[in-house]
C-alpha cells in the first residue's frame, strides 16, 4: 500500500476537522492515560516502565491515583489520529509528524511535543544484491517504512538530497511503501514485495540472519549528530489539565532509561516477554546492552528537522525556537 505525504496530510487534516470538543472533554477526565507506541527497541524505556509500574508508583509520589495503559499501532499516521481522536493521550512519534500535527493544530487542538524518547539509530538493508548503497535504489524498488512522515521517511529524504544533491530529496517518495516494522522484516526477507528497509533492533539483528539480505548503510550516515528520533506527543488541553499525570509521565520514563543500563539481563526478560523473538537468551542480553544508552527524555534536532521539511514544502510554520513545539516542563530544560 503507498501512502504519498499528501496522503498523509489529508487524513491528519481529515481526523482533526471531525474531532468534537465533547469526546476531547472525556479524554481529558478519563482516570485511564493512553500511551501509544509501535513495536520494536526504541518503545523499551516504555515497555519497562509500564512492566515495572513505574507511571502509577510516579503518579501516587505525586499525590494522584492514575491507570496508565500502552496500546500498539501500526505507524505515524495512526498514532497521530489517535491522538486527534482521543483514543490516546501520549504517544511515541518522529520529529516530522509531530512538528506536522504542531502546525496542522496550531489554532485548534494544539498537538505538541511532552519529551523525547529515543536516539537510536537505522540500519538500512536491501534484498537484491544489485542494490550497494542508497544511490543504487532503482525507481522500480520498493522501500518499506512506518509511515511516510516517519524517521525512516525523512532519513531517506536527507540521504537523497546528500547524494543526488539539491533539490532531490523527494526522489524516492513514490518508491515508499508503508509496513509496520514486523510485516517490512518478512516483506524483505521472504519475498519481492519490497527491496529496502530501514530496519530497527531487534529487526536488525533477525535480518542479520538472513542469507538473501545485506546492509547499505546507517542513518548515521545522514542524520545530524545528536538526533533524537523519537519524542512523545500529546494536545495542549489535556497536558494543562493533567499536570500532575505529565510529571509522572517524565519521571517514569527518566527511571526507566536509568533502569536499563543497570540492569541488563532483566530488561531483556521484560522486553522479550512483551515482544517475543526466536533468538536465543544470550543473543536478547546482547541486543539489550548494545542498545542500553539510546533512550533520553531530551528532544534534540528539533529546528534542523523543520528547518529541512520546510525547505522541502512540508512545512510553512518553522518555530523559532525548539521550546515552541514542546510544553512545560520538559521545554524548560536542553533540547535543541
Amino acid at each position: 500500500m503507498l501512502i504519498t505525504r499528501r496522503q498523509g496530510l489529508g487524513l491528519l487534516a481529515g481526523a482533526a476537522a471531525t474531532l468534537s470538543l465533547p469526546s476531547m472533554s472525556r479524554a481529558q477526565q478519563a482516570a485511564k492515560t493512553v500511551i501509544g507506541v509501535q513495536n520494536g527497541l526504541p518503545y523499551l524505556n516504555f515497555i519497562v516502565a509500564e512492566k515495572l509500574g513505574l507511571f502509577e508508583k510516579h503518579a501516587g509520589e505525586l499525590g494522584v491515583k492514575s491507570d496508565f495503559e500502552i496500546t500498539r499501532l501500526g505507524g505515524p499516521t495512526a498514532i497521530t489520529e489517535a491522538i486527534l481522536s482521543g483514543n490516546v493521550q501520549i504517544a511515541a512519534l518522529g520529529i516530522q509528524p509531530l512538528l506536522i500535527g504542531w502546525e496542522k493544530t496550531l489554532n485548534n487542538y494544539k498537538m505538541g511535543g511532552i519529551s523525547g524518547y529515543w536516539k537510536g539509530s537505522y540500519t538500512i538493508y536491501a534484498n537484491d544484491p544489485a542494490i550497494k548503497s542508497i544511490a543504487d535504489i532503482r525507481p522500480t524498488d520498493k522501500i518499506a517504512v512506518p509511515g511516510p512522515t516517519s524517521s525512516q521517511a525523512v532519513i531517506l529524504r536527507r540521504a537523497a538530497e546528500k547524494i543526488f544533491g539539491p533539490g532531490n530529496a523527494n526522489k524516492f517518495d513514490e518508491q515508499l511503501v508503508t509496513l509496520p516494522h514486523p510485516d517490512a522484516v518478512a516483506a524483505l526477507s521472504t519475498g519481492n514485495t519490497v527491496q529496502v528497509y530501514f530496519a530497527l533492533s531487534p529487526f536488525t539483528e533477525i535480518l542479520a540472519k538472513a542469507p538473501n539480505v545485506h546492509v547499505i548503510g546507517k542513518s548515521a550516515d545522514y542524520n545530524p549528530p545528536g538526533l533524537t528520533n523519537g519524542v512523545t506527543a500529546g494536545l495542549s488541553s489535556f497536558v494543562s489539565e493533567n499536570p500532575v499525570v505529565i510529571k509522572a509521565f517524565l519521571a517514569a520514563l527518566g527511571e526507566a532509561n536509568a533502569f536499563i543500563p543497570a540492569n541488563i539481563e532483566k530488561t531483556a526478560e521484560i522486553y522479550f516477554a512483551a515482544e517475543p523473538s526466536k533468538l536465543a537468551d544470550d543473543e536478547k542480553v546482547e541486543i539489550i546492552r548494545n542498545n542500553a544508552n539510546e533512550y533520553t527524555t531530551t528532544p534534540n534536532g528539533v529546528i534542523d528537522t523543520a528547518n529541512f521539511i520546510s525547505k522541502l514544502g512540508q512545512l510553512k510554520t518553522v518555530p523559532a525556537k525548539w521550546q515552541d513545539v514542546f510544553f512545560a516542563p520538559i521545554n524548560e530544560g536542553e533540547g535543541s
